[in-house]
């Protein structure tokens, strides 16, 4: 099921299917959907607070070994922490691949529910697939300023 939402701090399109999330997509350009999925209306009620979205089902089946461990070390990042991405790259046994996480966390597919926004650089914001302002007021929410 595909539902496009309204939530706090953005528009969102998720893609779900037997309680698996598939992709959550930033999609200001989007018109919201009539129905809205369950797991689409529990991601967009919590975006904006400090809950956390880690324990929903996510499917990282299409991405290599490296970048699973990437988002999936990624999802261990509590809400209200930041790592960067050479904290990251040495958590999945690559120390000197902070640009490799990344490329990784660029081609994420379910944002928010693989907070790739709690990743920065060691000299500040670093980059976001989305709108760098979505990321500071995502981090913002989760009472985390750079």
């Amino acid at each position: 099921m595909r539902s496009v939402i309204d939530s706090p701090l953005a528009r969102i399109e998720v893609v779900e299917e037997s309680g698996i999330v598939r992709s959550v997509h930033f999609a200001a350009r989007a018109s919201p959907t009539k129905e809205i999925g369950p797991m689409a209306g529990k991601i967009a009620a919590m975006m904006g607070t400090s809950a956390d979205l880690r324990t929903m089902r996510v499917d990282l089946g299409h991405f290599s070994e490296f970048e699973r461990r990437v988002l999936e070390e990624t999802r261990r990042i509590p809400a209200g922490q930041v790592r960067t991405y050479g904290q990251v790259a040495a958590a999945v046994g690559r120390p000197k691949a902070a640009r490799a996480v990344g490329n990784a966390l660029g081609k994420n597919t379910a944002c928010v529910v693989v907070p790739c926004h709690r990743v920065v650089a060691s000299t500040g914001i670093g980059g976001f697939s989305g709108d760098l302002a979505v990321k500071r007021r995502l981090l913002r929410a989760e009472g985390v300023v750079l």
